[in-house]
């Protein structure tokens, strides 16, 4: 494995767990307030969702850097949804986040 493939491999690593660190809190609904005393207070929920969002064109980046790096490999359809599977994940709970944020509003 050469440092090209290692540097990748690391990066698409650290974005899944990024991914798995904002999306547990996000799909447990968890409601405490870390700082009540911040000026814009947040629940842990609502943190995890705006870190996904602005996480989706990092991980989608990191995603196509590591397809690019696996072109010699045979099933090139395995290949597409192993590599964008995070990215896709991510893309999805943002927009969970954002229309329940959406319907609330409107209501």
């Amino acid at each position: 494995m050469n440092l090209k493939r290692a540097a990748v491999f690391a990066l698409n690593l650290l974005g899944v767990v990024c991914l798995i660190y904002f999306a547990v809190p996000f799909l447990t609904h968890d409601t405490t307030v870390p700082n009540p005393d911040a000026m814009i207070p947040m629940a842990r929920w609502e943190g995890a969702g705006t870190m996904l969002t602005a996480g989706i064109l990092p991980l989608l980046f990191a995603n196509s850097l590591g397809y690019l790096l696996l072109r010699g490999i045979k099933g090139k359809q395995k290949r597409f949804l192993l590599c964008f599977l995070p990215a896709a994940l991510c893309a999805v709970l943002a927009a969970v986040y954002w229309i329940g944020s959406l319907t609330f509003w409107a209501t």
